[in-house]
């Protein structure tokens, strides 16, 4: 499949371990891509077709049960919309980010947040700062 870039009204998930999160918001910390990887590891909501991003978020948690990722009960699903994002990110530090689908075999619905490293902490800052309490949904309900 050909990687597609994400509409700027659609929206990603990111899984925030507990040691991310304070008060039920996810740091900065959550928004920084591992040393070995090219970008952040996120999911597409909207690729699940559901109405609801709730219904969405559940969708992510069964993907992530079916892969046995390790899913804390104090960990947190971030959403962040693409296009703030990606305007967040410029505007705040002038980075300019792509927001790309790129399905894995085990999970179709992942997504790569491109254009920063992980020496890059001002663009998890700023991808931080979008994130609201009604952007936060429980990772294990």
């Amino acid at each position: 499949m050909i990687d597609v870039t994400l509409p700027d009204n659609d929206h990603v998930s990111r899984y925030c371990k507990p040691s991310t999160v304070e008060r039920g918001i996810p740091l900065s910390a959550a928004f920084m891509p591992r040393h070995d990887e090219d970008y952040l590891s996120v999911n597409w909501l909207e690729y699940f077709g559901e109405p609801a991003l709730d219904t969405a978020i559940d969708r992510v948690r069964q993907v992530f049960r079916h892969k046995e990722y390790q899913v804390r009960p104090k960990g947190r699903f971030a959403v962040l919309n693409v296009g703030g994002a990606k305007t967040a990110a410029y505007e705040g530090v002038r980075y300019t980010l792509s927001i790309d689908h790129l399905p894995l075999s085990e999970d179709q619905s992942h997504a790569g947040i491109l254009g920063f490293g992980s020496e890059d902490l001002a663009v998890a800052v700023e991808l931080a700062a979008l994130v609201t309490h009604r952007d936060v949904h429980l990772a294990i309900v």
